[in-house]
């Protein structure tokens, strides 16, 4: 009778070295693929080569990419296709390949084996100074060359310009900073770095002497005076015209020379007046028939600064760095603004000695008008024509002429009604003694220059005319 267990035994052993025998072939059979192909395990300057060939270990050690940062704009990325990166063979691969048993595939499936081998690699500079180069930032049209901090007057003070660092440098050497990190594999590199290559400004907005003259000049010229002037016009005073009134010592300090600030308050307010003063000028005016004309400059209605008293009041204010809006300090103004009936408003009288005629405005409608007689037609006693305002009324007075030489007045005349025009004595008065006006009598029978009025419009004249009211006195067209 046959022993069933034994038959199982040798069943079993057949089966286990039958196994053996395949699982041995197999992985026999596996080690002929590790004949061109690194083993499990196998790793070659840090890169896993398990499963490739030596032509695929030489792609994985070509494999580079290299990032260019700029200050501005984007950031330029190179790869190892843009510029011909590349493993140059030196046949330490081949000799690995050539070492390895490919028997020991399963051993490297549990543990790793490392090698290191020189690794030589090139590159195409022309490809690389041709990329590098197309980038925007290396186009010397687009760059922004450094600006030193610098002081400026802004606001009504005195500030530190921080400076501008710009994007200016060199592309020569940045095509060779660049070559010089992909030599050493760097996979990043900063132009703008603690080495960059940018151009500096050379002053800084933490400069020493830069904060100093901001502090002094803000001390000694921060004043800023803005004149609000006729015709909605302005005029400032601040400190880039102060600091030229401002001295400069030895050691390189602002300092105030009294007698070079007193020049320059001056000439300041001498400038003011030429702008702004307009007694003793043409003064444009608009005539009753609605002709424009230009009055003769020899009135004294307009504005007329105040020097010695504006030059006390601005004085002061500059001491205290002052900031403020205001109009000047004025001797004479006018009745309106420019634009309002060329400063003559809606309340004036208006004389026209062509036609010996007088209106009184008052809100730009005539309120009363006369014939007169003016100043007889020479040189001596012609009527002056300009822009003047009544003031010195007086009633039941004498006006004399010019005192003779043996002591008698060269006239005496008893008037009513007296309203002074200008300095040297001409003026509206009733004038009792003629019984006609208008026409041509100021030809061959005027006054000494006066302008009469019949003898019963002169007092309502009288009660219509204030002090400062202004008085046009014109030939029309010709003057």
């Amino acid at each position: 009778m046959i022993d069933k267990s034994n038959e199982i035994k040798q069943g079993v052993i057949t089966a286990i070295l039958s196994a053996a025998v395949l699982t041995g072939s197999l992985y026999a059979y596996k080690a002929l693929d590790y004949r061109d192909r690194f083993i499990p395990g196998t790793v070659i300057n840090g890169i896993s080569a398990a499963e490739h060939s030596v032509e695929e270990m030489e792609e994985l050690l070509s494999e580079y990419e290299v990032e260019v940062f700029f200050r501005d704009g984007d950031p330029l990325s190179i790869s190892e296709e843009d510029i011909g990166f590349h493993y140059v063979s030196d046949g330490s691969l081949d000799r690995l390949m050539e070492q390895q048993n490919p028997y020991l595939w399963g051993y490297g499936l549990y543990r790793e084996t490392s090698y290191e081998i020189p690794e030589e690699k090139a590159f195409s500079e022309d490809k690389l100074t041709s990329l590098l180069k197309s980038a925007p930032q290396m186009k010397e049209s687009n760059m922004v060359s450094p600006k030193d901090a610098y002081m400026d007057y802004r606001d009504g003070t005195w500030m530190v310009i921080p400076e501008v660092e710009g994007t200016k440098f060199d592309p020569q050497k940045a095509v060779d900073t660049v070559s010089e990190a992909i030599r050493g594999e760097k996979t990043a590199v900063n132009l703008d770095g603690p080495d960059g290559l940018y151009e500096a400004p050379e002053v800084r907005k933490d400069d020493y002497w830069l904060n100093s003259d901001t502090e002094q000049l803000n001390e000694l010229a921060g004043a800023r005076i803005v004149y609000e002037l006729p015709g909605g016009k302005t005029k400032v005073l601040d400190g880039p015209r102060l600091e030229e009134w401002l001295e400069v010592d030895d050691e390189g300090y602002y300092y105030r020379d009294d007698r070079v600030w007193e020049t320059g308050l001056a000439n300041f307010i001498n400038e003011l007046a030429d702008e702004v003063d307009t007694v003793y000028k043409e003064h444009p005016f608009t005539t009753h028939d609605g002709d424009e004309i230009m009055l003769p400059g020899k009135g004294y209605y307009g504005y007329r600064i105040d020097k010695k008293n504006e030059m006390a009041q601005l004085r002061g204010e500059l001491d205290d760095n002052e900031q403020l809006d205001r109009e000047p300090v004025y001797w004479r103004t006018e009745a309106s603004d420019p634009d309002d009936n060329h400063g003559f408003g809606g309340n004036y009288i208006e004389v026209d000695l062509s036609q010996q005629h007088l209106w009184i405005y008052e809100n730009y409608e005539v309120i009363l008008e006369t014939d007169v007689v003016s100043g007889l037609n020479d040189k001596d006693h012609r009527t002056p024509a300009g822009a003047f305002f009544c003031y010195d009324f007086k009633t039941d007075t004498t006006l004399r002429g010019d005192k003779q030489d043996d002591g008698e007045w060269g006239y005496e005349t008893d008037v009513d009604y007296w309203i002074r025009l200008t300095d040297t004595g001409i003026g509206l008065h009733d004038a009792s003694w003629r019984y006609s006006f208008g026409g041509n009598i100021w030809k061959w029978n005027g006054s000494h220059g006066c302008i009469n009025i019949p003898p019963k419009i002169m007092p309502k004249i009288y009660d219509i005319a204030y002090v400062n009211l202004p008085v046009a006195v014109h030939y029309g067209d010709t003057q």
